[in-house]
């Protein structure tokens, strides 16, 4: 995905210039138009004397010269990184006026995007710098305005109750289990008139096998996993969460921390996700190690299997004593770097989409989402129940560990509610220092 939720690791300064500059240049432009957001890297972001800009100072526009005031503002939200790229709670309540640092993350929509500024009018908020951003729906354009814009207008678009553990926007509500905040109890999606709300998916349950090698099957559920969203943050954009989970072998001192945030969107949630091994798993663990997630379908939620980008889970990979060759994944969903993978349902005539995006180089480890549609029949391959819940009519995914390397392993999932079926959450953007000359670019 570019730029979108990409992670970034702390490099040498002059690399790392290079690198903005390679991913601004490889950006592209999307197949389809979703309404997902998209990310940017403040070092991604060409202002000048960036040292003395403050995050509240910061404002995006998009510029409409037919209306009266032709300005305006819209949604942005910055939120803090750290050098691993995972998002980070200051305790400093007055972080917002501090200045922007190079990891800084914001998040936008493209949907209000508009026509390019001619460069001749005067400049939103009475701006000493401004950056234009591109996508395949038009310009906005962001903004150092010498006051903060705190006293903005603009609502927050999800809403969380803690008591009933719901998370509420336009488009769907997500209702988190008690135990596990990773997973759900309940996912409502919105009907298209927006008028009632029905179930498309319920019950999740997450299942996490370790066949060690010279001992015996090592299985935890989501009884003996505790994952709570410790850090919440709400915002123009969405609400952000940070999850703690933690998962120890004590006996082979093999230690597997998964570290999430979660990112609640007016359309969209998304996941970026950690796996850290700090060992070989090949040297410990036999194949058919791997995580199980499942859930059930809501009665009337119609998988969408043909228009699904998802490859199919091989049982025989699950038996330890499988001789046969490492499964690769298609190159069908595969580009050099990334490979990517969809599920598609249909509830109400509303879309939900689960994406996956993996790095090529740990898919074809084994470590990518293959679907499980007879969870029976691997229950009883396994001779383990993967759920707490009964096998039928259950569905889900699974993804092989036993090959992975010692060290951190991300990817990043997204929960959508598309408006087609084609539609992916990866939204491009172009970020270029805004001439105060009429753009050359066509006028949208």
């Amino acid at each position: 995905m570019p730029i979108c939720a990409r992670r970034i690791r702390r490099i040498p300064t002059g690399r790392r210039r290079i690198l903005a500059t390679v991913l601004v240049l490889i950006l592209g432009w999307a197949q389809t138009l979703a309404a997902c957001p998209g990310f940017l890297l403040m070092h991604q972001v060409p202002f000048k004397n960036r040292g003395n800009i403050n995050r509240s100072n910061v404002q995006l526009f998009t510029w409409q010269p037919e209306s009266t005031s032709p300005w305006a503002r819209q949604p942005l939200q910055i939120d803090p990184l750290d050098d691993e790229g995972n998002m980070t709670f200051p305790e400093d309540k007055d972080w917002q006026n501090k200045p922007i640092v190079p990891f800084d993350r914001l998040s936008l929509f493209d949907l209000n995007f508009s026509k390019a500024f001619d460069g001749k009018s005067a400049l939103p908020c009475q701006a000493t710098d401004m950056v234009e951003l591109e996508s395949p729906r038009g310009f906005a354009y962001l903004a150092n305005c010498p006051e903060p814009g705190a006293g903005s207008t603009l609502i927050e678009p999800v809403k969380l109750d803690e008591k009933q553990r719901v998370v509420s926007a336009r488009f769907y509500k997500y209702h988190y289990s008690e135990r596990n905040h990773l997973l759900f109890d309940d996912i409502e999606l919105a009907d298209p008139s927006f008028k009632s709300f029905a179930a498309v998916a319920h019950d999740s349950d997450l299942l996490i096998v370790g066949d060690v090698k010279h001992f015996f099957t090592l299985y935890f559920d989501s009884s003996d996993i505790d994952a709570f969203i410790n850090h919440k943050r709400n915002g123009p954009m969405g609400l952000m969460g940070g999850l703690k989970f933690y998962l120890k072998i004590l006996y082979f001192k093999i230690q597997m921390s998964l570290m999430p945030e979660v990112n609640f969107f007016d359309d969209s949630v998304f996941m970026p996700m950690t796996l850290t091994l700090p060992v070989d798993a090949k040297k410990y663990l036999r194949r058919g190690s791997g995580i199980y997630y499942t859930w059930k379908g809501g009665a009337e939620t119609e998988w969408l299997w043909d228009q699904s980008q998802l490859e199919a889970l091989d049982p025989a990979i699950l038996d330890p004593n499988y001789k046969g060759p490492s499964p690769m994944p298609s190159e069908k969903y595969c580009g050099r770097q990334k490979c990517r993978y969809k599920l598609l349902g249909r509830n109400h005539g509303r879309l939900f989409s689960l994406h996956f995006e993996i790095s090529r180089k740990a898919a074809e480890l084994g470590f990518f989402p293959r679907l499980m549609r007879d969870v029976p029949a691997i229950e009883k391959l396994i001779k383990h129940p993967v759920s707490r819940y009964p096998a039928a009519q259950r569905m889900g995914i699974y993804f092989e560990t036993a090959r992975m390397p010692e060290g951190e392993h991300t990817w990043d999932f997204w929960i959508h509610f598309p408006e087609q079926e084609q539609s992916a959450c990866n939204v491009n953007l172009r970020a270029r220092s805004a001439s105060l000359k009429p753009s050359t670019s066509d006028k949208k």
